[in-house]
């Protein structure tokens, strides 16, 4: 029985520390594959779920400058939690975040350049849930570096 129970513990807490790893991301690769999706499809539907390689049923959009704080209530986080999965906040006009969520839980959050899509503003009546997150993407002059941005509108 204490070889199970330790087996058990084991288990969960990698899987809580995968969960709480995946949760939280400062890397690109989301807010790239949304810039690509853009580039490729210049006012055609997007998907946000093709953006993306992981599960999840939901997504929050917040916008730039929105505060740690209201992320963390917003997404159901504790605050002696908060600046351990929510590791960053929005602090230019350039930069948004988004959360994905999985069963009410945080899988990823990742900051997202406007350069690659702007989300603003942010639509109202979230979460979105994966079959809702779906945008029209419209020419919104240049971005970062001459690129041009796509302005994402809700469809």
């Amino acid at each position: 029985m204490k070889r199970f129970s330790a087996i058990t513990l084991s288990a969960l807490t990698l899987g809580a520390v995968s969960i709480m790893a995946a949760g939280c991301s400062d890397d690109a690769r989301v807010s790239k594959a949304i810039g690509k999706l853009v580039d490729e499809r210049e006012s055609e539907t997007i998907r946000l779920a093709e953006a993306t390689s992981f599960a999840w049923d939901q997504v929050y959009l917040f916008g730039p400058y929105t505060a740690r704080r209201h992320v963390c209530t917003t997404l159901g986080i504790q605050e002696e939690h908060c600046e351990r999965q929510i590791p960053f906040e929005s602090q230019d006009d350039g930069d948004m975040s988004i959360a994905f969520l999985a069963e009410g839980r945080l899988v990823y959050y990742a900051r997202h350049s406007r350069a690659n899509g702007d989300f603003t503003p942010v639509p109202a009546g979230q979460p979105l849930s994966r079959d809702r997150a779906v945008f029209r993407s419209l020419r919104d002059g240049e971005g970062q570096g001459g690129l041009a941005r796509g302005k994402l509108v809700l469809e």
